[in-house]
Order: structure tokens, then C-alpha cells, then sequence
């Protein structure tokens, strides 16, 4: 891991390079920010949807995750963070339409509990899911409704005590591939699977989405949180910082 970020200047300060075969992580801590330093880069829409936040967590995360990608695409691009505008797709997933040597930038962000994830390369759409384990979840019952049938019989297999981590593993796992295509979960998380194998690192997404192969990366476990990037690419090499 490189770059420790500790306050709002040294992440401002990050200097990184992209490739089509590298994926850059940045973990943000938001205890160690203030949201408000993070507004300026914010638009008046992106403000106004901030304000209809209700819970000051979720509003917190929205605004230093939203203008923390903004900061960092505007330093790649050497613009002005303002003349990075957000466009949306479909399903509402944000990508900007500035190209950084003739390649299409793509990023994900994702966050949950305290910790945010941003993930950035080029020219390969890409996912990236972070999940606080909430240890009182019944497990069971989404997996009934959401895992796939492989998915819903790789779980059963497992020892009962192992069965609650496989599940947040293949979550994260599935999160970041329908982040990835950019369709959210009205592709049908039932429609497609992961394994729930802690060792199968470089997983494929069995999915038959653009007749593409997608791979599943685990990115690191801490403090009850794991996490996870999608891409088309295998054998990507991820510079994580934190």
C-alpha cells in the first residue's frame, strides 16, 4: 500500500499515473475530514442533493466522497475542479466525457460506515463495493432473495460459522460487478455469480453481460469491512492507498 492520506492537503497532493492495466484505490477515512472543506468542489445540484440528506452520516460521505473524486480527476486532467462536471447514465451511474490521452476515464465510488472507496483506471469499466459487516444481519433471508442458485448452494455447503463471512464476500463481490456495468441492481443479482471462496482472488463473474469476461479482485479486510473491484481485466495491477 502507498500514499498515506491523513488530512485533506496530502490527498489534494496525491500524484498517481493511470494505465488500461492499472487501477488506482484510494480508501478515505472520513473521520479524518471535514466536509466542509469539500463543498467548494461540490455543483449547486450536487449541494442541493446533498442538503436533502437526512442522516448527517450519509450527507458526510456524499459530499467528501463526491468532491474527494472530483479533486483527484481534476488534478489528473489539470483543470479546475469546477470544470469537472458529472454526466449520468441510465441507472444514474456519474462518468465525465473528458479523456486523458485519448482514454476514456472510468471510476466507481463506494462507501459504508466510516470508510470510502474511489477506483479509477481507463478504458475498462470498473466496480468497486465497500460493506460494514453488520454482525445482527440475517444472512439467510437475502440470501434467499438475492443469490444465485450456484451461490445460494456454495453458502449451504459451508460450516455454519463460516457462512455470515462468505456472505458479505460474495456481497461485496456481486455489489462491485453490477456497479461495474453500470446497471445496479436492475440487472438482477440472482442473474449472475461469484464465488464465496476467500482464496479465489481473481475470480470470474459467471454473467454473460456484453459477452465479456469480468473479474472479481478482493482489495483488503479490516475493522469488520471488506471490499471489492470488477473490471474486464485480467491480472489488473491495483496501487491501493490509504
Amino acid at each position: 500500500m502507498r500514499n498515506s492520506i491523513n488530512n485533506t492537503t496530502q490527498f489534494y497532493n496525491n500524484n498517481f499515473s493511470l494505465s488500461t492495466k492499472r487501477a488506482h484505490v484510494f480508501l478515505i477515512n472520513f473521520d479524518l475530514f471535514n466536509s466542509n472543506d469539500f463543498k467548494e468542489f461540490l455543483s449547486n445540484d450536487e449541494i442541493k442533493r446533498a442538503n436533502k440528506i437526512k442522516i448527517v452520516e450519509k450527507r458526510h460521505q456524499f459530499i467528501i466522497s463526491r468532491g474527494a473524486v472530483k479533486k483527484l480527476l481534476s488534478t489528473l486532467l489539470r483543470k479546475e475542479v469546477d470544470q469537472i462536471e458529472f454526466l449520468y447514465s441510465q441507472h444514474g451511474k456519474p462518468f465525465i466525457n473528458e479523456k486523458y490521452h485519448n482514454h476514456v476515464i472510468e471510476f466507481n465510488i463506494s462507501h459504508s460506515g466510516k470508510y470510502g472507496l474511489i477506483a479509477i483506471t481507463l478504458d475498462n469499466k470498473i466496480g468497486v463495493d465497500i460493506q460494514k459487516i453488520d454482525h445482527n444481519v440475517n444472512y439467510n433471508s437475502l440470501s434467499a432473495r438475492f443469490f444465485s442458485d450456484n451461490e445460494k448452494n456454495e453458502l449451504m455447503k459451508l460450516d455454519k460459522n463460516k457462512r455470515k463471512d462468505a456472505f458479505y464476500l460474495g456481497w461485496v463481490r456481486k455489489e462491485s460487478f453490477i456497479k461495474a456495468i453500470g446497471t445496479g441492481v436492475a440487472y438482477g443479482l440472482d442473474r449472475f455469480s461469484v464465488s464465496l471462496n476467500k482464496n479465489d482472488n481473481t475470480n470470474i463473474v459467471i454473467s454473460d453481460f456484453e459477452n465479456k469476461k469480468w473479474h472479481c479482485y478482493d482489495l483488503m479486510e479490516f475493522n469488520n469491512y471488506k471490499t471489492a473491484l470488477t473490471t474486464c481485466v485480467n491480472k489488473i495491477d491495483i496501487v491501493i492507498s490509504q
